[in-house]
């Protein structure tokens, strides 16, 4: 390796428990709203929040710890959400409104009969899967040659397409080594295979690591290749007596892709126990452009009663039961306890609890 390049590597883990990179988006007039993080989840939260241009009014390297003079200066920003290392939990206790994790785990329960792990998924779920059941079969292989397939000609186009990038790619030999240890399940549209998942089993449970589609083609995914991951998974881990399929990671994000598409086929949101970092939230005030930026972009945080989500509701009816009950028809999903949430009127989050 590159003696530069050596360097560093070592110094940049030491360097990120202590500078992070911050991100000033807004101007005069506008709503400030300030990013902080030396990982993709503010990356990847901006991407989902801004469609179009976007003004970056500063970009810098802040020491953390001064951190806390910004957001104590209620006039500075309208919002700042801050990833930092779980070291700084005690030194921001109390400041901030709400925390969170970069990811959350989604797992599904194959246990029971066939019939009641389907009730579990969503209207449209039961819809397709037996649209999907007709139209594809599966394999699964552990020949060396299907991995080679699946990596080259699946994986890495269909994952560059699909997150550009944020494309977070996994290195050949890291996925080798997962693939030694376990094998690729492919979909087969009259024999052909058009979509792959690397998966494993650990204690009854399969562990879906990673998906592609051939070539990142847009009309295999249109067709339904990606779907029937998701469903002959699930027929396989019940045809193997497996207890559960875990679908690993997603970005807390109620209204993304990934997260939705899980929580779908019936996933359970638990917390990323892996995690070594958490999501502050620092919000100084609701206001109208906070509490459309939660509308929008509704999250999951944790608190001292579960996962819950946090979501904005610029509505000018306000906040009320019915109001709770649509978003909770909308946002439910086992494992989240509930919603808090946001309006422009409100000193405080209206809780509403899915029980």
């Amino acid at each position: 390796m590159n003696p530069l390049k050596t360097i560093k590597c070592w110094i940049y883990p030491a360097a990120s428990r202590y500078f992070s990179r911050a991100t000033l988006v807004g101007g005069a007039g506008q709503s400030r709203r300030l990013f902080v993080d030396n990982s993709l989840f503010t990356k990847c939260l901006m991407a989902e929040a801004y469609k179009g241009p976007v003004h970056i009014a500063r970009e810098w390297k802040i020491w953390i710890p001064a951190l806390k003079r910004i957001i104590q200066q209620p006039n500075k920003i309208d919002l700042c959400i801050a990833v930092l290392p779980q070291k700084y939990e005690t030194e921001f206790r109390g400041l901030y409104t709400f925390r969170g994790q970069e990811y959350v785990r989604q797992v599904i329960n194959t246990s029971g009969t066939w019939d009641e792990i389907r009730k579990r998924f969503h209207k449209n779920k039961k819809q397709v899967s037996n649209s999907l059941a007709k139209k594809y079969s599966y394999r699964v292989s552990t020949d060396m040659k299907d991995f080679e397939f699946y990596y080259r000609r699946m994986h890495l186009p269909h994952t560059r397409k699909q997150f550009g990038y944020l494309a977070n790619i996994t290195s050949y030999e890291d996925m080798r080594k997962m693939f030694l240890s376990g094998s690729i399940l492919l979909i087969l549209d009259g024999g052909r295979p058009v979509a792959g998942a690397l998966c494993s089993v650990k204690d009854r449970v399969l562990l879906f690591h990673r998906t592609g589609v051939l070539d990142g083609d847009a009309t295999h995914v249109r067709n339904g290749a990606q779907m029937a991951l998701y469903y002959f998974l699930l027929i396989f881990a019940k045809d193997r007596n497996f207890e559960k399929v875990d679908a690993l990671k997603s970005r807390p994000f109620l209204n993304g892709g990934v997260y939705k598409t899980k929580r779908e086929w019936g996933a359970e949101v638990c917390p990323d126990d892996e995690s070594q970092s958490r999501v502050y939230f620092f919000i100084p005030r609701y206001t109208q452009a906070v509490v459309r930026f939660f509308q929008d972009n509704p999250v999951i945080i944790h608190t001292k009663g579960g996962l819950k989500g946090v979501v904005g509701v610029t509505d000018g009816a306000g906040l009320s039961e019915e109001t709770g009950k649509a978003l909770a028809k909308h946002f439910s999903a086992p494992g989240l306890k509930g919603l808090l949430l946001l309006s422009p009127s409100s000193t405080a989050p209206l809780e509403f609890s899915f029980s």
